[in-house]
């Protein structure tokens, strides 16, 4: 027996399986007269009418049927001498047990089979906290977003229909989103049509679950059928607005190989295959409540040919022009609709196969693609300059695979009688790969394109002094002193017309007015150069041209191995299981318009200055040919003749020429001394590999930024260490710089043991996370080199030293100069500071003041080097955090049960935790910037929740529950204060909150033509940030990270949700109107959902400043406390009206054929309310941010160009769209399943 268990053990423990998303369904199956367990009775699943698994009941009668794809099944019961029992409808639901008990009747019509329509408890013995959504009532719903499903939900919040949820006060990036058991990167893509089921987990998460602190959204997608299926949709709003929505998709499922049953006709699919899809286009994706602000059509026109007007000539001479944009009227502008420019188009399909040679093996393959092409919408640029929108071109691939194998089979009796019972493994590998790119429509990834107005040349001439010889006027000498441009031409370019349009106008203005341009510096940055953009609108607005000064590209890769396995031994259901996850991030940033001026910078530079030696100007006596030669008068010959002209060439200073002018001058065959003019070249002649990446890195001016590229934007195809960073250089002695992908590394495993105690039903779980960022750190946040400890430090200047006694060997020593150290001004261990005394301080500046107010380490190399200080970091030490799981229920009577759960959650660091060498080469030349933290550790969160449910009725129940949440080690920005060799900002694990909560659920099954679900929700959350980055306006007045707990931004106290289901049925089941005795109602609904909520919380400011204005400096002042005012209750309601037909026709052999036709009309914010969703904190409303009518701005105003048309751009820039919700938004839909 202890061999068989030890086996049986070990069996188990190497069948690790996949995080599967599968269900469970538990039950006995009882006489009916006595109640006495029927063992050995067959449970047998079916889709439809095909087996597709099933079990044997064991002396008790009890059965359970694991590792089932969720969705909906035929249940059915037999034994020899009771009448077989058949269940329709049964639900399985993703990770969930679903309880069916049968009870069976012997000896009355034997051979009929009894079909019993399945109805849903009322009561869920298994987790109710959490709520699942069925693909029938996701597509009753009228909304297409996951998120809005899951905001249904008691506890979760989303603001907007494209906003993000938090769930009980989390922060938004603290939910996960999981696809068939992979954890989701990039955008879920997956047509609605293959969801089958939507799981919500808001508390008591499974131990299987990690890296989240939030919620889990789960989401099942359908599998293979035993039948041929299919459906095709097609979604409108073309008829009902501007917004353009339309949408096609499709689905087919159905077996490839049909098991042979040993009649010879067909049985159950062996393999068999889904597959489903999507493409849609659309012109608006985020429409306005109040509509978008444009100028028209023939006044754009009229703008791009006359960009300037004339202004009165200075006394200096120059062209005085004004932008004609600062004087445009109300009358040029007009309100539409929807968004310009603003659309999406984009496909997305997802496939699986299934192979299942035995009910107890199961193979499954799957992939997904999605990609979009995604307008980036900037709203600065949509009143004059939409047509310059970047956009973004995304991609999501998913693939993934799974084995899965049961030990045992429905009629094993031997099986039932067992120990060890329901035992099975799976397997899951999969790969998720997400990138976009961030381009201008027109210019891709033609980097030189971006900002380029057309060809200039610079022409040159040589600038003469007359030099008197012996102070004679009479013997004048014309020396050559210096070249200066003496014009500069423009031929304008078709590859950004509306930047060339504005130097062409300015060409035209200034020679009708002035003359000749003759060099780069009379453009006085209206007319533009290469790379140069128009300036903005009074600060409010871009002007039409502007070009989005980014390029840019991501990639993230995800492989994932999963397992888990699962078996009853006796009373207890134990499952474990493991993950290994690597990811990789790779990124690429160029400012493209900005090459031009840096290849300007990067030109000439080493011929800037004139030679030493003369070349004079001579002429020959006889044939009176003129030459230049370097010899001097003297010794030149008598037939040649000085002609009072000494010129020079331009001097070679080698060390000063820059990498991409020697490129350049090969590419082009300039020789070394030849003045090169930039601007004069094609855009096509340039490539970022005629750059070292210093050139482009620029002391931290960032032309170019990246990770898992190279500078010119080339993926590596090695992983370069810190050294190679700060060291590495190629085969002409040019640093590489490169910089490694960020690869962390995540592990986990678990264990749960499901049993119970009499009527009391325990979940018992333990899960371990272990997280490896797989890069360096800092050994000391506050030193960059190498300094010496109390420990190492005897002496200093010969003079011998004793340390306070409660100085550590470990404390970092501080000294008066690092260089020539004579004594020491203080100490330091971690963030604590001590005097030369060992007393604890709290103001480092005790020490600072004894330095030359600088801080001064005694660092161990006294001459510090940038490229030594890969030196002060070590490898990442990996964090490993063990969350027990808790969670039990018991039922108070039939109709009531009691239920509670403990759990810890961790996350992986979602913000600021990689590794960017940048950040530590150029810390000097970024004061005041912030840096990542490689050094990060996961976040926690403790979570309580105790609950009570009741029914009230054969079709109503009611659940209360109250949660308690602690937020831990949650990210936000700091300071790190007197680190040399700088202060900086950075992001460390400080911030920490509560949630309280209670909520209230009412559920009503339908009760004749009616469902109805409603909760709500009381909650405090509170913290110390409300994101990564809340703290920062904060740390840079020079205060401290906020230790108080506030309301945080997303708090919303109330929050109401009801979901109103009404539906006719047909048949004799219909009691809806008749019209010429049609039941026109029939297979016909509507669902509607009704939303409402508190406001949430922002802070009052008593001071007037520009915010609609972009560039200005002013400091708001608080007013009251923080986060202490609130917006108001919002309101929303969005339906759903549906008809379903039935075409028929008889086929040829008689049979009968149907296709369904559903036709429906989905509507969202029904009342098209326009909820305020932000307001400017000075005067509390959505509109105005009082600058326009405060008495302190009038004089400013009449400084403006036009001070009417100022107040007239600066009214439709203050009332922004962003503001408010969504507006009504309406869709046709039509579908064919056949």
């Amino acid at each position: 027996m202890l061999r068989f268990l030890i086996f049986t053990f070990l069996s188990v423990l190497l069948s690790l399986s996949a995080f599967s998303q599968r269900g469970v369904i538990k039950g006995t199956v009882k006489d009916a007269s006595n109640g006495e367990p029927v063992p050995f009775a067959n449970v047998v699943l079916l889709e439809g009418d095909s087996e597709v698994d099933g079990a044997t009941t064991d002396f008790n009668g009890n059965y359970t049927i694991k590792d089932i794809h969720p969705g909906k099944y035929n249940l059915s019961a037999s034994f020899v001498g009771y009448q077989t029992q058949k269940i329709t409808g049964l639900v399985v639901a993703a990770d969930k047990i679903t309880f069916y008990d049968f009870k069976m009747s012997s000896g009355v019509k034997i051979d009929a089979v009894k079909v019993i329509e399945y109805k849903k408890p009322l009561l869920d013995k298994d987790n109710p906290t959490n709520k699942y959504a069925t693909s029938e009532e996701v597509t009753r719903m009228p909304t297409r977003s996951v998120s809005s499903v899951a905001a249904t939900t008691g506890g979760v919040y989303k603001q907007d229909e494209n906003s993000a949820v938090n769930v009980r006060g989390s922060r938004d990036n603290a939910t996960d989103y999981y696809v068939d058991g992979m954890l989701v990167r990039g955008n879920l893509g997956l047509a609605q049509s293959s969801i089958e089921q939507i799981a919500i987990l808001t508390g008591g998460v499974p131990a299987k679950y990690g890296d989240a602190t939030g919620g889990i959204i789960s989401l099942t997608t359908k599998g293979p059928s035993q039948k041929f299926k299919g459906g095709i949709e097609y979604v409108t709003s073309n008829i009902f607005d501007t917004y353009n929505y339309n949408l096609l998709g499709f689905s087919a499922t159905g077996p490839i190989i049909k098991k042979k049953k040993i009649d010879g006709s067909k049985g159950r699919a062996i393999l068999g295959f889904f597959v489903a899809g999507e493409g849609r286009v659309t012109s608006d994706t985020d429409p306005s409540a109040i509509g978008m602000w444009k100028i028209k059509d023939d006044s754009l026109a009229w703008l791009k040919n006359n960009p300037f007007r004339v202004s009165p000539i200075s006394q200096s001479g120059q062209l005085g022009l004004l932008s004609n944009a600062e004087f445009l009227s109300e009358d040029d502008f007009e309100n539409i609709q929807s968004k310009l420019n603003n659309g999406e188009s984009g496909y997305r399909i997802n496939a699986k196969i299934d192979f299942k040679p035995t009910l107890g093996v199961n193979l499954t393959f799957g992939a997904s693609h999605d990609f979009e092409d995604d307008d980036f919408h900037q709203q600065g640029y949509s009143l004059l300059n939409w047509d310059n929108m970047p956009h973004y071109l995304t991609t999501t691939q998913r693939l993934f695979g799974r084995i899965t194998q049961k030990f045992g089979s429905q009629d094993d009796s031997k099986e039932s009688s067992s120990l060890v019972k329901n035992a099975f493994y799976s397997i899951n590998f999969d790969y998720n790969k997400y990138a976009y790119d961030l381009e201008h429509k027109n210019h891709g990834s033609d980097l030189f394109n971006y900002g380029y107005v057309g060809r200039f040349q610079t022409y040159q001439d040589k600038f003469f002094v007359d030099s008197l010889v012996n102070g004679d006027p009479q013997q004048a000498i014309a020396v050559h002193v210096a070249n200066f441009d003496t014009l500069y031409t423009f031929e304008p370019s078709n590859i950004n017309p509306d930047l060339s349009s504005y130097t062409s106008a300015y060409y035209d203005l200034y020679e009708s007015n002035v003359g000749s341009i003759t060099n780069q510096y009379l453009l006085q940055g209206l007319g533009l150069r290469n790379g140069d953009q128009p300036s903005r609108v009074y600060s409010l607005w871009d002007n039409f041209g502007d070009i989005y000064g980014a390029y840019r590209k991501y990639d993230t890769r995800q492989f994932s191995v999963k397992a888990e396995a699962a078996a009853d031994i006796g009373d207890h259901e134990i499952s474990f299981g493991f993950e290994y996850q690597k990811r990789k991030f790779n990124y690429f940033y160029c400012a493209a318009p900005s090459l031009w001026n840096r290849m300007r910078a990067l030109t000439n530079t080493h011929i800037l200055e004139l030679d030493t030696v003369a070349n004079y100007t001579y002429v020959n006596q006889s044939t009176g040919e003129t030459m230049t030669s370097q010899i001097d008068p003297w010794n030149i010959g008598s037939e040649w003749t000085f002609q009072d002209t000494i010129t020079f060439d331009r001097m070679f200073v080698g060390d000063a020429q820059s990498y991409f002018d020697l490129m350049l001058r090969n590419k082009v065959g300039a020789g070394q001394l030849e003045f090169i003019d930039v601007d004069s070249y094609d855009p096509s002649i340039f490539s970022l590999d005629m750059f070292t990446a210093d050139e482009l890195l620029a002391d931290a001016s960032y032309y170019v930024y990246y990770y898992g590229y190279d500078h010119t934007g080339n993926e590596l195809n090695y992983r370069p260490t810190l050294q190679d960073f700060f060291n590495k250089q190629n085969s002409l002695g040019q640093y590489e710089r490169p910089v490694a992908p960020f690869e962390p590394i995540y592990a986990s495993g678990y264990i749960q043991d499901k049993f119970s105690v009499d009527d009391l039903i325990f979940n018992i779980g333990v899960r371990v996370d272990r997280y490896d960022a797989n890069q360096q750190v800092l050994k000391d946040k506050y030193l960059f080199h190498d300094a010496y400890t109390a420990g190492e430090v005897n002496e200093i200047a010969g003079i011998n030293i004793n340390h306070p006694d409660n100085i550590g060997s470990d404390y970092v020593v501080y000294v008066d100069d690092f260089v020539n150290p004579s004594f020491i001004t203080g100490y330091r261990n971690e963030d604590k500071w001590y005097n030369t005394n060992g007393v604890e301080i709290s103001d480092p500046t005790i020490i600072t003041d004894q330095s030359n107010g600088k801080i001064a380490p005694y660092l161990i190399d006294d001459t510090p080097d940038r490229s030594e200080r890969y030196l002060a970091f070590e490898d990442y030490q990996p964090e490993l955090v063990f969350m027990p799981r808790i969670s039990f229920s018991f039922p108070i009577s039939d109709q009531a049960q009691f239920f509670a759960h403990y759990d810890v959650l961790t996350q992986r660091p979602p913000d600021g935790g990689r590794l960017n060498p940048f950040d530590y080469y150029f810390i000097e030349n970024e004061v005041g910037g912030r840096i990542n933290n490689p050094d990060l550790k996961m976040e926690k969160t403790i979570d309580y929740e105790v609950g009570f449910a009741q029914t009230l009725s054969r079709k109503s129940s009611l659940t209360l529950s109250a949660f308690y949440r602690e937020l831990r080690d949650m990210i936000q920005v700091t300071n790190v204060l007197y680190a040399y060799p700088a202060t900086y900002e950075t992001y460390g694990n400080l911030d920490f909150g509560t949630v309280k909560g209670f909520t209230v659920s009412y559920d009503l099954r339908r009760t004749g033509n009616v469902s109805f679900t409603a909760n709500y929700t009381l909650q405090f959350a509170n913290g110390t940030g409300s994101s990564a980055t809340s703290g920062s306006s904060l740390i840079n007045t020079g205060m401290p990270n906020l230790r108080t707990l506030l309301p945080l931004s997303y708090d919303q106290r109330h929050a109401l949700t009801a979901t109103v289901d009404y539906r006719y049925s047909s048949g004799k089941d219909y009691n809806g109107l008749f019209l010429f005795g049609k039941p026109i109602f029939a297979n016909s609904g509507a669902n509607l959902i009704f939303s409402a909520g508190s406001g949430t919380p922002f802070s009052k400011q008593s001071n007037i400043t520009q915010e609609a204005a972009s560039g200005i400096n002013d400091r708001s002042i608080l007013e009251g406390s923080l986060y202490g005012s609130r917006l108001p209750w919002s309101y929303r309601i969005s339906t759903r009206f549906n008809k379903q037909f039935e075409i028929k026709w008889e086929k040829e052999n008689g049979n009968m054929k149907k296709i369904g036709l559903n036709v429906y009309v989905q509507i969202q914010n029904l009342l098209n309310t326009q909820n305020i969703i932000s307001v400017y904190r000075a005067t509390g409303n959505p509109d105005d941010d009082g600058y326009l009518s405060a008495a302190g701005s009038q004089s400013e105003i009449n400084t403006k160009n036009n001070p009417s048309s100022f107040i007239n751009l600066y009214e439709m820039a203050v009332n922004n769209p962003n503001n408010y919700s969504m507006p009504r938004m309406a869709r046709l839909g039509i579908t064919l399943d056949f």
